[in-house]
Parts: C-alpha cells; structure tokens; sequence
C-alpha cells in the first residue's frame, strides 16, 4: 500500500504536477487498496477539511494579507526608506538596505516570496542604478528573503507547530535570533564582496539630521507594526491568529489615513493576491496531513527512525544525515510541503537522539529556507529572478556564496542550540518531553 502511494507520488511529480494534487491522487491511490474504491474520494476530502480544522492555521491567509496590504499600500516602501537611511552610506549600502528592508518586512509577512517579491520590486531598480550588477541585486534579494520564514511571524513555524505539537508563540521567539544572525551573515558578506566590486554607498544620498529625522517619522508607523505584532504575541496580550488579524486592521488604517496609498482598486487587487496564495498554501497542507497521516498509520515514521537510530549511536552523525536529508528535500519541494511531510518523521529522531523539538524547528525552517534559494525548486530565485530580468545562470552564480554563507551559519546553530534556546528558556519555555 505505501509503496503504491509512494510511487504515484514520484510518477506524479516526475510529470510536473502541482504538489498538492499529487499528494490527493497518491492518497486517492492507497484509499482505492484498502477500500475497493468505494467512497475515497470522501474520505480524502472529510480527512483533507479535518485537518485545516485549526485555529493556529487562521494565522496563514491573515499574515498573508497583511503582507499584502504592505505591498500595496506603501508600508513596505517607508522600511525600504528607513533601512537605505541606515546603511545606504556604507561600501554596498544599498545591498545592506535591502537585507534590512528584508528583515523588516519579514518581521510583518512572514513569508520568503512574499518578501522577494516586495523588497525586490522596490530595490532591485535602485540598485542596478548605482551600478549593481543585475545578477547580483537579484542573489542579494533571494538571500535575504531567505529571512522571512525564520524571523517570526513566520507561516512555516505555524505549520511545524501545528503538526508537531509545539507552541507557535514559542517557536516564533526561537526565530528571533537565528533570523537576525542569518541577516547580519548576509550583511558582512555583502560588505566585503561589495567593497571588492567597487560598489559604494549612496554618498550623493547623504541626508542631514532634519531628513533623517523625516525619513524615520514618516515610518514610524510602518515599523510600529512588528512591535504591534509581535510585542502582543510575546506579552501574552493576544495569540499569533489574533495578532494577524489585528496586523490586516492597522496595516489597512495605516494604508488608507496615513500613507494615504490604498485605493479600493489595490485593496482589492491585495486580497486577490492573499487570497490565492493562501488558498494554495491551505489545500497543500490538508492534502500534505492527510499523506502523512496514512504513513503514521502505516508506523512509516517509527520505522524511519527506528532504522537511522540503527545506523550509528553518533548524535552528531544522525544530525549530520538530517540536515543533509533536509536540504536536498528543500531543492525538490516547497517549505510547507516538506514541514508537513518530513516534520512527523525527523522530528522523533531528533527528540530520540537529544534535540528539543523547538530547536530543531528552527533548524528544520532555516535549512528548507536555503533549500528555497537553491535550484531546481529555488522558489524565491526564481522571484528574484524575474524581478531583476537577468538570466537564471547570472543570478545563481551570485547567489552560491550567499547560500554557503548561510550553510556555515547553520552548522552554527546545530552545534550549539543554545543560540536558538536563549530567548524561549528566559521567557519561561520548558521541554517536558
């Protein structure tokens, strides 16, 4: 039975069929074996609506819009402002205010498309002016909008939560650190590779305190929205789905009696676009739980580990053979996708071997967030791409340091969780497993 839906499932995939349907026809497979056929479709729709049944997962589309509404609106405009202000007059200062402005606006969508596609929009044009290769503008976008899944609110970490059992409040408190240090990688590389391109900062751009001053209050409330956000999450005032839609409120207020940017024709236009990839993003994980759940049933997961744990008593040589399973599952499929699929079946074999299963979340996030920068499926490269009009083989040789940078760091926060644990363990999270 499981081979029958396994290989459905890669014959699907082999003819380029969307994901989410190929994991529906697979389920279909394996439903048509142990029910002679009858009534699978049903129960794959019954298990498929059950599974979405879920008040954390009310987050998704709201972070969604939110991000939208940015977009639209002119919010993520003000944070590119603010982050050219901070960084602009450095060696590469336009490369290091688009990884701020990336940071920024991940601290508010959530989400790695959404991010390349917002920042990438506002700064790729901006920097080819200044003289910024095209391939170059379009890594540096990609990279950082590697960030937008790791610094919370993130739309993967809901989904681990959810499908693992952890708190989501929690595993968006993990993010914060590993988020930032992968935007400060990303920084220092950008640095020195700029300073031996010959890129400069915009000195033309210079700006006295008056118009410092400006910039920064014009985007006050723009970069009160993550302190909204986020500061209700951590403070226990509300909980992530309630900060969502509390996010779609204040950004559309500030869209429309602030920055005065959201007409009916882009707000629409905003919830079209929040709508289809949510909808997306919804029917992929019901299809994705219900896949899982028939390996679940099967003990799929329990022999998986009960196998690696076999291999070596090397905690190191386990975590090892993850983080290499991961990263090639991140180049095959999306980051929701995998969560759902991989996160029942490697998550036990961390706990077995010693790993909280809050840090391995944000292990597990940050390595399918490189797999999104790295081909073939490389979805926000292929953002960036489009965005910058250069060509795939331009932009991935630019992009190949950046992801080696982020492999490092990696390796980094593997070897001492601490890092990632920091923040959780001094606002109170304790592992009882």
């Amino acid at each position: 039975m499981i081979g029958t839906m396994l290989g459905v499932l890669f014959l699907c995939l082999i003819c380029t069929v969307p994901i989410a349907v190929s994991l529906g026809l697979s389920c279909i497979a394996t439903f048509s074996l142990v029910n002679g056929g009858g009534n699978m479709i049903q129960m794959l729709a019954q298990s498929t609506v059950t599974s979405m049944d879920s008040f954390s997962l009310m987050a998704i589309p709201f972070f969604m819009l939110v991000g939208s509404l940015m977009e639209h609106g002119g919010i993520a405009k003000k944070l590119v402002n603010v982050a050219e202000m901070l960084t602009g007059a450095m060696p590469g200062g336009l490369g290091m205010a688009a990884i701020v402005a990336s940071m920024f606006f991940a601290a508010i969508s959530g989400s790695g498309p959404a991010t390349a596609a917002a920042i990438g929009g506002i700064m790729i044009g901006a920097m080819t002016a200044q003289g910024y290769s095209k391939g170059y503008s379009g890594a540096l976008i990609a990279a950082g909008s590697t960030i937008g899944p790791v610094i919370p609110p993130s739309i993967p970490m809901i989904m681990y939560g959810v499908t693992i059992g952890v708190s989501v409040s929690y595993m968006f408190i993990a993010g914060i650190i590993p988020g930032l240090l992968m935007g400060v990688a990303l920084m220092i590389y950008n640095y020195f590779e700029s300073r031996k391109r010959g890129y400069k900062g915009t000195e033309s751009k210079a700006r006295t305190m008056g118009e410092r001053a400006t910039v920064f209050k014009e985007a006050i409330p723009a970069i009160l929205m993550p302190v909204i956000i986020l500061g209700g999450i951590y403070s226990g005032i509300f909980t992530p789905t309630e900060s969502a839609v509390i996010g779609v409120v204040y950004a559309i207020l500030v869209a429309v009696f602030v920055y005065h940017q959201l007409t009916w024709k882009t707000f629409c236009q905003a919830m079209f676009d929040a709508t289809i990839t949510s909808a997306t993003i919804m029917v992929l994980f019901g299809a994705a739980n219900t896949f899982g759940r028939i390996l679940t049933m099967n003990n799929v997961p329990t022999m998986i580990t009960q196998w690696m744990l076999s291999l070596t008593s090397s905690k190191a040589l386990i975590m090892l053979m993850i983080n290499i399973a991961l990263l090639i599952i991140g180049m095959f499929l999306d980051t929701i996708s995998s969560i759902v699929l991989f996160g029942p079946i490697f998550a036990p074999i961390a706990i077995a071997i010693g790993y909280d299963p809050l840090h391995f979340g944000i292990i597990m996030v940050i390595n399918l967030c490189i797999g999104m920068i790295t081909p073939p499926m490389g979805g926000n490269l292929f953002v960036a791409q489009r965005v910058s009009k250069t060509t795939f083989e331009e932009i991935f040789k630019d992009t190949l340091p950046m992801i080696i940078v982020l492999y490092v760091l990696l390796v980094v926060l593997v070897v001492f969780p601490e890092i990632t644990m920091f923040l959780p363990r001094l606002l109170g999270y304790v592992y009882n497993g």
